[in-house]
């Protein structure tokens, strides 16, 4: 039964994205993530109508953990992307203190003394 298959890979994605995600962890945990993706499509293009009862119900439940999966994902993806911002701005920190004279002068708050 392909819907027992797919239902199956969806916990298994499900139990995959539990959070949190530590980041020494993180590469590891997505490439298994990507490769139970990866199983589930090839799963739900075998999928064909009619189903039973039983498929409808397990249906029912890979929609809902679906739903859960797509909002940890995403929440990884923030974390993500604020880690690559947090390193961006860390590194143009680090040159300002490695290189501090290769920085364009500001203008802002410099006084002119007018006196001879």
């Amino acid at each position: 039964m392909s819907v027992r298959e797919v239902w199956q890979l969806t916990r298994e994605l499900l139990e995959a994205t539990a959070l949190p995600w530590p980041a020494e962890e993180r590469e590891a945990r997505l490439v298994q993530v990507d490769e139970l993706l990866r199983r589930r499509e090839e799963w739900l293009r075998e999928l064909r109508p009619p189903y039973s009862e039983e498929e409808q119900r397990l249906g029912r439940e890979i929609i809902a953990w679906n739903e859960e999966i797509e909002r940890r994902l995403h929440r990884v993806g923030d974390e993500i992307r604020n880690d690559l911002r947090m390193a961006g701005a860390k590194r143009q920190a680090n040159a300002c203190y490695v290189h501090p004279y290769e920085q364009p002068l500001s203008i802002d708050g410099m006084f002119y003394d007018k006196r001879r």
